[in-house]
């Protein structure tokens, strides 16, 4: 049996060190895991409560909430912008945790790895990782990947300089793929 990961890059850069952390994810993923392409969260318009309803959500909203839904697990590679995750990334959580109690997060099991200067985005991984919880998602983050100066390491195709780097992101897929056989 496959599982589904829906992947999210919450970096829009073409050169992204946290797309490439994604694109090795799928090169690296066991074979019973299929990892997406990073979705587009670029798409998902600010979010606006206005627009939060069946009359007026916007189809680019309720797709991404469609696909959550059906994915088997959530992997977002995040940025970190003065100590938080990009305005992206933040909105694209905006718009998955609504409807309040009903939002498809819940129960899903969660995934982050980070890419950023001298701390690796040790301040995203905590606000990253808190969020999904709060919101009922089962938040799986061993071992820790958080990529000190990972721009100079990794390559936007998912390349790296570090075999070390491949370890730690094929053993996060690995206990992924456990937790996803054996809840």
């Amino acid at each position: 049996m496959s599982f589904h990961v829906l992947a999210v890059s919450g970096s829009l850069r073409a050169g992204s060190s946290n797309t490439g952390l994604v694109r090795m994810a799928q090169r690296l993923a066991p074979t019973d895991l299929v990892i997406s392409d990073p979705y587009a969260i670029a798409d998902l318009p600010y979010y606006d409560g206005d627009l939060d309803t069946p009359e007026a959500l916007p189809e680019v909203c309720a797709r991404w909430r469609t696909d959550i839904s059906a994915a088997d697990a959530l992997l977002f590679a995040a940025p970190e912008y003065n100590y938080g995750p990009s305005a992206v990334m933040k909105n694209a959580f905006d718009w998955a945790s609504r409807p309040f109690g009903a939002h498809p997060l819940i129960g899903k099991p969660f995934t982050v790895v980070t890419s950023a200067g001298g701390g690796g985005g040790d301040k995203v991984q905590a606000w990253i990782t808190t969020i999904p919880a709060m919101l009922g998602a089962v938040v799986l983050n061993e071992p820790v990947i958080a990529i000190k100066k990972g721009a100079t390491l990794i390559a936007a195709d998912g390349t790296t300089t570090d075999p070390e780097i491949e370890e730690l992101v094929a053993a996060r897929l690995a206990n992924l793929l456990a937790h996803l056989r054996n809840p």
